[in-house]
């Protein structure tokens, strides 16, 4: 799951336990068998989480998936470390690229396509397990708390996406902000974010007592400390107890 690590092994720097299962095994199989499963994983993951830009292939004519039988993603194989968010972000890079590029065709016939997109983008990196964040003596928001602006209500017509249709459904053209949290058991949900959440998470630092935050933006004490717990709670807000599991996420 590791290519450089497995690169390096098969090379000749494994020592140890590891050489001696090394000496024994077909050293070309098991590479390609670790490319065998990066691809699958990237697969799964691209299939789900890209799912509604999938269902709309056959209109767009991109379908999403197709970017890891491509030989930018075979050049990238090498330097990837499943789960790691770094590296799910190359992917990711590589995958917007393909959606993206001499899309105009596309956006013409699907006008929130980018929406769509960096929507979808977000789920994609929330799967993979973050880094460790360092905590203050007071809550923070969590890295991986995301927060997007759309241009479109893109909630009302995603159920919509996955069902047949004749003609392509369209989304209310309204102002929408959503807020993606990673909980600790890598569950992602994502809500409607109102301007006193997000003028909140913009707040916390780690280094505010939750008393400081509430006089500074005039909000009940009480009444935040609630909202303080079901962010935690949602993986939106982290603590000096709080912590991020590697385990996989979902819709």
């Amino acid at each position: 799951a590791d290519a450089p690590f497995r690169a390096a092994a098969l090379a000749g720097a494994a020592q140890g336990d590891l050489a001696t299962v090394l000496s024994r095994v077909d050293r070309e199989g098991l590479d390609r068998f670790g490319r065998f499963l990066c691809r699958h994983y990237y697969r799964e993951r691209v299939v789900h989480y890209f799912k509604y830009s999938r269902a709309l292939a056959p209109l767009t004519g991109r379908a999403p998936e197709a970017v890891l039988k491509t030989p930018e993603f075979n050049a990238l194989m090498p330097h990837l470390v499943l789960g790691e968010r770094a590296s799910a972000q190359r992917v990711l890079d590589l995958l917007q690229r393909h959606l993206n590029e001499t899309a105009e065709p596309i956006r013409a016939a699907v006008p929130y396509w980018d929406v769509l997109i960096a929507y979808q983008s977000i789920f994609f990196l929330s799967d993979a397990h973050p880094p460790p964040q360092e905590t203050g003596p007071y809550p923070a928001r969590a890295q991986t708390a995301a927060i997007l602006e759309l241009s479109w209500n893109l909630p009302a017509v995603l159920p919509l996406l996955l069902r047949p249709f004749r003609e392509l459904p369209l989304p209310p053209q309204q102002a929408t902000r959503l807020l993606f949290a990673r909980s600790e058991h890598g569950e992602v949900t994502v809500l409607r974010c109102p301007d006193t959440v997000r003028d909140l998470l913009e707040s916390l630092t780690g280094r505010e007592d939750p008393a400081q935050v509430a006089a500074r933006l005039g909000l009940d004490p009480q009444a935040l400390g609630k909202t303080l717990e079901r962010l935690e709670q949602l993986g939106a807000v982290i603590t000096r107890e709080s912590f991020s599991a590697s385990h996989v996420g979902s819709e």
